[in-house]
């Protein structure tokens, strides 16, 4: 059975991800499943996710790494398994990236990243209500620290459909050695390149 492809969108919370993976659904021709880091927590019971106390802070902290490597292994298996696959994450730490590189390295993988100034970001934090204030400038110069990837959009100057047409045209394009390889091959070099 082929691979299902994955189409990997990073950036901060508040960016515009969600609203990239939505369209990109409604646009590929293809059918492609859309998972989130965020979908993945929210399996969760709330007490967790907003604790109100320091044993259930403490309970989240610790959810974190297995939640966020499950995310890994769950896009690996079901791509393996032959379904098309967008990823909403938000690659924080360097050991994510590394873990995607290492499970990820036998598909094929566009890799996005979804950028807006800071300003708007917070903006559109502050509008939704339903996020820590300040996480996206907690996130801002960490998710694109390893600064390689096939494409990118900003989110201030395009709207999701827009974006989407440049992801897509990216998928059709099919680069000759991806982002991705490139990440997998610096990784080989030098195990400690991205982290």
């Amino acid at each position: 059975m082929e691979s299902g492809h994955v189409i990997l969108l990073n950036g901060t919370s508040s960016s515009g991800k969600t609203s990239i993976a939505r369209a990109l659904q409604e646009w590929l021709t293809e059918p492609y499943m859309n998972v989130s880091v965020d979908g993945f927590f929210n399996c969760y019971p709330e007490k967790f996710l907003n604790p109100r106390s320091r044993e259930e802070a403490q309970t989240f902290s610790r959810l974190i790494p297995s939640v966020v490597s499950g995310l890994h292994g769950s896009v690996a298996a079901l791509a393996d398994a032959g379904n098309n696959m967008i990823v909403d994450h938000v690659l924080e730490k360097s050991e994510w990236l590394n873990e995607c590189v290492e499970r990820w390295a036998g598909l094929t993988v566009l890799f996005v990243g979804v950028r807006c100034p800071l300003e708007i970001a917070e903006q559109r934090e502050t509008a939704r209500g339903d996020r820590n204030m300040g996480t996206a400038r907690h996130q801002y110069d960490r998710v694109h620290a390893h600064g390689l990837y096939d494409l990118e959009v900003d989110t201030s100057l395009l709207k999701p459909d827009e974006c989407a047409a440049e992801i897509i045209a990216a998928i059709d394009r099919q680069p000759a050695q991806s982002a991705f390889r490139r990440l997998i091959d610096r990784r080989h070099h030098s195990p400690t390149a991205f982290g």
